[in-house]
């Protein structure tokens, strides 16, 4: 038992060397904070520069264009040229004479030049060049919506790249205050005048800070890589001129605009709603095309017709035609093929319809939750700032305090903490503020606009 407390004693006793040379072994910490001159205007413009989703959006333009020359390609008259070379063998024996049996060899020389011209096809192909018309509309408004959701992606995460810079920032600042007060606490502790628990304490807090600043920098690297990736720089990789502007400067609850002016802007500006009303009037216009298919179409002709048979017997024959023609066809029946389809067209463009309803909805309430939260945002940011103003001067009085032996070590730890945490929430309100201010621009469809100029 005496051999047990003993060690114990020792133990206890080698503690607190063990925990200096722990501290003597750790690298220093480089608490560099991650400044740059990329604002969030040229981020977006950047990324809608480069970006191979824009690039994607703008090929699926240009292939609806293609489809958009087609339909208006059938306006015009088909022209088509064939000709042909044949090495022919027959063998004929009349039923009227079968002791007859003639077998020849020939050559076949033909060629013809005709010319097709869709006159009338129940108006079907009117409708067909403004459904190819309306989908390359639908395709413009995509580029657009990919350009508003990429501007989107890039302001939350140079904002979240902003934060975890300023969170690295307070974890610095803790760093360097409880390095001082460990300084100070040392040079008391030589002298014997406080506990070396005491002198520890700030040891052990500036050791929590920096945990956090590495805490805080680890997602400033990932965030760094998603915002590399949406400005589509090589290797995914976001060089320091890349980084973010520090958050600076003051906000002003006057920036929030009226949700009422933004809601009419949006249901006329948004690229999804333009996207599904001009996919509605492409499925309109097709169900005039099935509609057509009721009528007959009517079609002219024309052209010119060459052929040379050489030795047929002892004869050669040549042969030219002109001719010229007017052709109509009437599906009369068509099994209910006809009905059918111009329902099918019908309940797509029902569907339409009723996702249009949707996303009305759905921006509508995106514009009101950014409203919401830009005015709740804004005034938590008022006092926090407020509150953190005042714990600065009660951590500064506590401190001058300890300083004098006035209050205790608990007390200022408490002060210290309520600083760190306070600044905290002051920062995240403050970008917080201001996503939500972003996030109405991108719901109105402003942002976009902005940036287009």
């Amino acid at each position: 038992m005496y051999k047990l407390l003993a060690s114990l004693v020792l133990l206890l006793g080698l503690l607190p060397c063990a925990a200096v040379a722990m501290t003597d072994n750790l690298d220093p910490l480089q608490m560099d904070i991650p400044r740059g001159q990329l604002t969030l205007d040229q981020a977006q413009r950047l990324a809608l520069k480069n970006s191979p989703g824009i690039a994607e959006a703008v090929a699926r333009i240009e292939a609806a264009e293609a489809v958009i020359d087609q339909a208006k390609a059938s306006l015009w008259p088909q022209l088509s040229l064939n000709t042909g070379y044949r090495l022919q063998n027959s063998t004929m024996q009349p039923d009227w004479a079968p002791e007859i049996r003639k077998q020849d060899s020939f050559n076949n020389l033909t060629a013809g030049l005709q010319a097709n011209w869709l006159l009338f096809d129940g108006f079907a192909r009117k409708a067909r060049i403004l459904s190819a018309q309306y989908a390359g509309e639908a395709e413009a408004a995509g580029l657009q919506e990919t350009r508003r959701l990429l501007a989107d992606a890039v302001a939350n995460a140079f904002y979240q790249a902003q934060l975890a810079a300023e969170s690295m920032l307070i974890a610095r600042n803790n760093q360097q205050f409880n390095k001082q007060l460990e300084a100070d606490a040392d040079k008391r502790w030589q002298v014997g005048t406080i506990p070396e628990s005491e002198k520890l304490n700030f040891s052990v807090r500036a050791l929590q800070a920096e945990s956090d600043y590495l805490n805080a920098g680890q997602n400033f690297e990932v965030i760094s890589k998603v915002l590399a990736e949406l400005l589509a720089l090589p290797g995914a990789e976001l060089p320091q001129q890349f980084y973010p502007v520090s958050t600076t400067g003051k906000v002003h609850s006057k920036e929030i605009p009226d949700l009422e002016v933004e809601l009419d802007y949006a249901l006329e500006h948004r690229s999804d709603l333009k996207i599904l009303k001009a996919q509605l009037a492409a499925m309109v216009e097709q169900k005039k095309v099935k509609q057509g298919s009721y009528y007959p179409k009517i079609g002219l002709y024309g052209g010119l017709k060459y052929s040379d048979l050489n030795g047929v017997g002892t004869i050669d024959q040549e042969e030219h035609d002109r001719y010229l023609g007017l052709n109509l066809t009437w599906d009369l029946f068509t099994g209910g093929a006809r009905p059918a389809q111009v329902r099918e067209v019908d309940r797509k463009a029902t569907q339409i319809r009723h996702q249009l309803e949707q996303k009305i909805l759905a921006v509508q309430s995106q514009i009101g939750q950014a409203g919401t939260r830009a005015r709740q945002t804004y005034a938590m940011y008022q006092r926090h700032q407020a509150a953190l103003q005042m714990t600065v001067r009660i951590r500064d009085h506590i401190e001058k305090s300890y300083r004098a032996g006035v209050t205790t070590l608990t007390r200022l730890n408490e002060a210290q903490r309520d600083l760190v945490q306070m600044a905290g929430q002051a920062i995240y309100s403050r970008i917080n503020y201001q996503m939500a201010l972003k996030d109405l621009e991108t719901a109105s469809g402003r942002r976009l606009a902005e940036l287009s100029y």
